[in-house]
């Protein structure tokens, strides 16, 4: 049997994790098998999601086929992942209040753009990442620099890099 390697799992692993705003006013958790679940204000989201390498999106706006009409998008300072929510409505209840209108991540925190769908008005939020404990490496496991962790042989399985022996990546 042949498994398939997914090129982005670097990035659900990176983004993996809750973050909190400096307020307590928004949670968001996301886990690297692309669930995302945000918490505004009294309203909740859950979704999946899909990510972009924001170099990507620099350089595929740069040779975009003629005569195809895209929306060019504007990569942030220091944006490094963007986020896209399959769904970004966030209800309180069966109510929809808010939508998340731009998520992406860059130098360590997650940064959202909410828009109240009551008056317009738009939030812009960063959230850093809770620190939890460091879980140590198990007799036998390895973690890449990918974000794989687990059984390895002398290859990393989600990206082909050699392991070293004491259990990490090397340079």
């Amino acid at each position: 049997m042949t498994s398939i390697v997914n090129p982005d799992y670097q990035y659900y692993k990176k983004l993996e994790g809750t973050w909190k705003d400096s307020n307590g006013s928004c949670e968001a958790v996301l886990n690297s098998a692309a669930g995302i679940e945000i918490r505004y204000a009294s309203g909740k989201l859950a979704s999946s999601y899909g990510v972009t390498d924001a170099m990507q999106l620099r350089l595929n706006q740069g040779g975009m086929m003629l005569g195809m009409m895209a929306a060019a998008y504007t990569v942030h300072d220091g944006e490094e992942i963007k986020i896209h929510l399959n769904n970004g409505v966030v209800y309180e209840g069966e109510k929809a209040i808010s939508r998340v209108s731009e998520a992406w991540y860059g130098n360590g925190e997650l940064h959202l753009e909410i828009m109240d769908l009551f008056d317009g008005h738009t939030d812009n939020i960063v959230l850093t990442r809770v620190k939890e404990d460091e879980v140590p490496l198990a007799e036998g496991e390895y973690q890449c620099s990918c974000g794989y962790r687990g059984e390895v042989g002398r290859f990393c399985p989600n990206c082909g890099r050699r392991c070293t022996k004491t259990g990490t990546r090397g340079a």
